[in-house]
């Protein structure tokens, strides 16, 4: 941690009045100290001898632990006369201040954290940034803090700014004089909520299903910009737009992206949900090679405007930000979401269903990594502790639950009504202002739809069974088996990989390679150029060699040419083979039935929007 041995207040003097009904802080952009912020708080009126003010030791949507109290130094608490008050600190989040009765403002420093010199640095989206001049990110859950019983009171953050700055947030109630902005919310849930970004502004605005979409960027060396990365995102938002009935349950939605250069200090990239806007911390890289995973990311992430904004538990509505208690629902609030982010595209064409079922495929493979004779609520209960290795099913098996209810929902409602109608009930019985009781949800959406979910309930989310897949898909005209030895064209086994220098693939590894790959006799380290005359695209490398693998016939010819190092040069090399048609065990397979039945292709179309 870095230190300072001297403090300063600034915007306002110490000689205030200390009856506030609000937390009112003060911040200077302008008077940055070797990646220091000072925060100064105007401090609600305190009734108690003694109060704590607390950072939060854990946010929603992270579920790590991250401690940002580490982040705060030189903590001071003064009376309205600028007297220093005694103050104690109980732990890395907590500040007990005495005489509180007495106290007008607190000061403090804060460091960002992602550069902080640290055991576990906090996953980029969800930490802040300081970098003079260039960019400050607000995860406000870094800066700001709470008093004891006292997080539903109004937040005032006023922010003096460099003049070319500008703040994006999802937030509408905002004000600006001069330089400096106000960022107001009705209590501190709202404020953690809503992250803020400051740098020379690149952004892009544009109206969908009723609300104002704000787009920023932050790109330093001007690799992508708004408007390059906001043609993905719209096309994006307007399939979810008719997805979730065309008019959206907000006003405005902010998407915040920093893209950085270099490598992650985390390791990681991504980003975090909001109710109002998400933050992404993404390569800086060009927009093409950007936009198939940022509409992936962008989809998931917009579909939180579902849960848990407008369907969250007690311990999501009320969250406990120093001993936090898990809902049992990550089920619903990661898996549906995710499930949602994938099944729009195919609802509204912008996948087939045969690209569709690949990524059904890809959830299948991510979620054999994790335990699946463990209880997905007891994971959720459990996924910051005990079962904290496992919480990245959430987006794998979670997903596939998300998809065996609404396959079970339209099934039974003869095409009519799906997992998205469900939650939008949901959204109507609850909304943002009311929490369910963690322990009453699967009985009410029990009492919405059927008896056979709640047995699927107590069996596969609850009970430790594995999904009922092969039955699910069969109804919607789906094969699906397990543990499966077919005979397939490939490529031969390899491992590829990227190589950002020359940006081509590379043979990565050959553990696993097939009698045709020893046939062609690839190398280690072996850079594709071409695939049968075709010079091979990064940005549709997957797509070549998928088209490869299903057009190709067995003893066909195939002509590689690849770059291989010879005493200290590349060189092409073309090798040369004919396709062999390879046994591989599959732990499972999935095609569309060509017999389906006339009700298993209706229920089929319900389910994948087509026509």
């Amino acid at each position: 941690m870095k230190s300072i041995l001297f403090s300063f207040l600034i915007i306002i003097g110490l000689g205030v009045n200390a009856q506030n009904d609000k937390y009112q802080f003060h911040l200077n952009l302008n008077k940055v100290s070797n990646d220091l912020i000072q925060v100064e708080l105007n401090t609600p009126q305190v009734k108690s001898d003694k109060i704590i003010y607390n950072m939060p030791k854990i946010v929603p949507g992270t579920y790590s632990i991250y401690d940002f109290g580490q982040y705060v130094m030189d903590f001071e608490a003064f009376d309205k006369d600028g007297r220093a008050l005694v103050v104690n600190q109980l732990d890395k989040n907590r500040w007990e201040i005495e005489n509180a009765t007495m106290m007008a403002k607190i000061s403090y420093w804060v460091e960002d954290t992602w550069d902080a010199e640290v055991e576990e640095l906090v996953f980029e989206p969800g930490g802040t940034n300081i970098q003079e001049g260039e960019n400050i990110v607000f995860n406000n859950h870094g800066f700001f803090g709470y008093f004891d019983q006292m997080k539903q009171l109004g937040y005032e953050v006023n922010v003096t700014r460099p003049e070319n700055f500008y703040g994006t947030t999802g937030l509408t109630t905002v004000s600006t004089t001069g330089n400096v902005d106000q960022f107001r919310t009705e209590n501190y849930m709202d404020l953690v909520d809503a992250p803020i970004m400051y740098n020379v502004p690149d952004t892009l605005t544009f109206n969908i299903g009723g609300a104002e979409i704000l787009i920023s960027v932050y790109s330093k060396n001007k690799i992508a910009t708004a408007a390059e990365l906001g043609k993905d995102i719209k096309s994006i938002l307007e399939l979810q737009s008719a997805y979730l009935g065309g008019k959206l349950p907000i006003d405005k939605y902010a998407f915040i992206i920093y893209l950085y250069e270099g490598q992650s200090g985390s390791g990681g990239s991504g980003a975090l949900e909001h109710s109002y806007s998400s933050f992404y911390y993404l390569p800086e890289m060009p927009a093409n090679q950007l936009s198939g995973f940022l509409v992936d990311v962008a989809a998931h992430e917009f579909f939180h405007i579902v849960t848990p904004l407008n369907i969250h538990s007690e311990e999501i509505g009320d969250f406990d930000y120093i001993n936090p208690k898990m809902s049992k629902h990550l089920w619903m609030y990661e898996g549906v979401t995710e499930y949602f982010a994938g099944h729009v595209q195919v609802y509204g064409g912008m996948q087939t269903p045969k690209e569709y079922l690949q990524v059904i495929k890809d959830k299948l493979a991510g979620a054999n990594q994790f335990k699946d004779d463990l209880s997905f609520t007891e994971m959720s209960l459990g996924c910051l502790e005990e079962h904290k290795d496992q919480y990245g099913n959430v987006y794998q098996k979670g997903a596939l639950i998300g998809l065996c209810l609404d396959i079970m929902l339209r099934d039974n409602s003869a095409g009519k009504m799906g997992m998205k109608d469900m939650m939008e009930m949901l959204s109507k019985e609850y909304g943002k202002y009311k929490s369910f009781k963690d322990d009453d949800l699967f009985d009410k959406i029990v009492s919405l739809s059927s008896p056979e979910v709640k047995t699927f309930f107590e069996k596969h989310v609850e009970g430790k069974e594995a999904l009922p897949l092969e039955d699910l898909l069969n109804r919607v005209g789906v094969t699906f088996k397990r543990d499966v030895t077919v005979k397939e064209i490939t490529l031969g086994g390899v491992g590829l990989s990227y190589n950002p220098e020359t940006k081509r693939l590379f043979v990565a590894g050959i553990s696993d390679m097939d009698d045709f790959g020893n046939s062609m006799g690839y190398q280690l380290n072996d850079e594709v150029i071409s695939l049968n005359g075709k010079e091979i695209n990064i940005n549709t490398a997957q797509e070549q060699i998928d088209s490869f693998k299903k057009n190709t016939k067995e003893g066909g010819k195939v002509v590689v040419v690849v770059a291989r190092e010879s005493k200290g040069k590349k060189k092409n090399k073309t090798l040369k083979g004919k396709a062999l048609l390879v046994e591989k065990h599959k732990n499972y397979f999935m095609e569309i039935n060509a017999s389906a039945t006339e009700g298993q292709v209706q229920l089929r179309n319900a389910w994948l929007g087509q026509k």
